[in-house]
């Protein structure tokens, strides 16, 4: 839930930031002290601006195909995506609290337009919800708290209810009035950073379809489009435009829609069309690529785990089963990492400790004792991707349970026994990554890939020689794949199951946060020049425009985007 980091496959360089420092109060003062940047014989003295337009229910792929003039003119000097994402819950009001708040709606939990709170099925239905407020409380608490914040919107109870800081909220009848108010307050005022929100689209899409080929969608598009078109003649007209303002535009659509709908979690609702466009910033299409992972680490109240939401799911009972997962990262003596076990070594399931280096494994049945599985394996802790393979298999009318490092089996143990008296390796508790099984020993710290379950036992062979396999539905057994968490996300508060037909997904505890990885596993393609690590995502866009803003983000705000813009500074900061 803390900032991404973005690793390119460009090399970076270094740049030295002045930072500014400004001294809130309650009068109003001029533009903010400036930033110096030296040119070859003056100083140039810059003030920081930013102006965020927001289009409602745009679909990634029909402005691609469309290739509205005005946006498609403004990629020349963008970062651009058209696979940015929103939340999964991808209604108004979900996406509108991500973006006002720069917290993804598993945590805010806003679902619907109403703009409040809705506990979880199955979870607290009594307690007070977090607090995330709008990203504009904390510019009143920052070193620029004197800036002029606008919102203008047709929907005026968002406004009221997402940006009450708003030093100027203008709540108007429609798309045509919000592009005149926008124009105005670029003409007539000095906004600092400046919301202009558009829903012509996603009214076009719900009574007519949210497809590039449906006519009035399409021409909804071109009209939202040619109103930036105005608003951008009006900001470029300012007399300080590209001199002492240094302007910063974003321009994101909320969510897609599919069919005349839109909120669910289909492709074509949650990806996002965005680009950050600035004067001095060089066209580039941010295409995801590497590897993004989440760091595992801590125990008790600091651990960073993920569990399963169904703890009743994947318990290899009294049948076969292969579990498999990649780790990279190093550990002491004794963690649990990778378990399905309420408590070790009491309850009945099976987890995965590390010995230093080497792993092992214990197993219990609802009848037995435990069975501790200790001899060396090759080492994985050694802050290196490894694949780990787990096989409840039956032969010669026994049943064993064999251990693979890498795709080679090094044990094989006699289990038998464990199911006596009709034992069966059950348990309610979830399969869980990171601390869990016991809690006395500290957590490991590992990234985890590529965890799988499937419903047989998968030979030596069939291990060995899929082990690294990078299109997993090549998998010779790819019909008995019942669980498959690449943990690639890159964005949100989940490990995504991505076997066919499965829905139970891995939920991320504590203060997760996705990193960009130059070393990434066997299963995965280095990452190329012209990819980022990193999902790009609109609850990203708070700490761009802090970063942009010179503001320095504060750790109590518990943001979960990333100012990775700042990776491309070289580009538009003059040394």
């Amino acid at each position: 839930m803390n900032n991404r980091k973005l690793i390119t496959g460009i090399s970076l360089l270094a740049v030295a930031l002045t930072s500014v420092l400004m001294i809130p109060a309650c009068k109003k003062y001029d533009d903010p002290p400036p930033f110096f940047e030296q040119g070859d014989s003056s100083v140039v003295l810059t003030t920081r601006k930013t102006l965020v337009v927001v289009i409602d229910g745009g679909v990634a792929d029909a402005f691609r195909t469309i290739a509205p003039p005005t946006l498609t003119a403004m990629l020349d000097h963008s970062k651009y995506t058209y696979t940015g994402r929103t939340e999964d819950v991808s209604t108004d009001g979900a996406s509108w609290k991500s973006l006002a708040s720069g917290v993804s709606q598993t945590r805010h939990g806003i679902s619907d337009s109403s703009l409040v709170f809705t506990a979880p099925v199955g979870g607290p239905q009594h307690e007070a919800p977090a607090n995330y407020p709008s990203f504009m409380q904390y510019i009143l608490t920052s070193s620029r708290a004197d800036i002029e914040t606008t919102v203008i919107s047709p929907w005026g109870y968002m406004i009221n209810k997402l940006f009450p800081e708003a030093e100027k909220p203008i709540a108007v009848a429609n798309d045509a009035a919000v592009k005149d108010s926008a124009v105005a307050r670029l003409k007539n005022g000095n906004p600092d950073l400046m919301i202009a929100h558009f829903n012509g689209i996603n009214i076009a899409g719900r009574e007519f379809g949210f497809d590039a080929a449906v006519p009035e969608y399409k021409a909804a598009i071109l009209k939202v489009d040619a109103y930036i078109g105005e608003v951008m003649a009006a900001l470029k007209a300012r007399k300080e435009y590209n001199k002492k303002e240094e302007w910063l535009v974003v321009v994101t659509t909320s969510h897609g829609g599919i069919g005349k709908q839109y909120g669910g979690g289909s492709a074509a609702e949650t990806s996002v069309f965005t680009l950050y466009y600035n004067e001095n910033i060089k066209k580039q299409e941010l295409i995801r690529g590497g590897f993004a992972g989440v760091q595992l680490s801590g125990k008790d109240a600091t651990a960073i785990s993920a569990s399963l939401k169904d703890g009743n799911a994947y318990n290899p009972e009294r049948s076969q089963q292969t579990i498999q997962i990649k780790v990279k990262g190093t550990a002491g003596y004794y963690p649990h990492f990778f378990s399905k076990m309420q408590r070790w070594p009491s309850t009945p399931g099976w987890s995965c400790f590390a010995s230093g280096t080497v792993w092992s494994i214990s197993v219990r049945s609802t009848t037995s004792g435990e069975r501790r599985i200790q001899p060396g394996s090759p080492n994985v802790f050694n802050n290196q991707w490894h694949t780990l393979t787990i096989v409840f298999a039956d032969s010669a009318s026994k049943k064993w349970l064999r251990r693979y490092t890498d795709g080679v089996r090094h044990d094989q143990t006699d289990i038998t026994t464990i199911y006596d008296n009709s034992g069966s390796v059950t348990t309610t508790s979830p399969i869980t990554i990171g601390f869990g099984a016991d809690p006395t020993y500290a957590g490991v710290n590992f990234y985890s890939a590529d965890a799988m379950v499937f419903n047989t036992a998968l030979s030596d062979d069939e291990i060995k020689n899929n082990s690294c396999l990078k299109d997993v539905s090549k998998h010779p057994k790819y019909a008995n794949l019942v669980g498959y968490w690449p943990a690639a996300d890159g964005y949100g508060g989940q490990f995504l199951n991505k076997a066919p037909g499965q829905t139970n997904n891995f939920a991320l505890k504590g203060g997760y946060k996705w990193d960009g990885l130059t070393d990434v596993p066997c299963s995965i393609d280095a990452l190329a020049p012209n990819q980022i690590a990193v999902q790009p995502a609109n609850v990203d866009i708070v700490s761009q425009l802090f970063y942009w803003m010179r503001i320095n983000i504060r750790s109590d705000w518990s943001l979960d985007g990333g100012a990775w813009i700042k990776t491309f500074e070289r580009e538009f900061i003059k040394l």
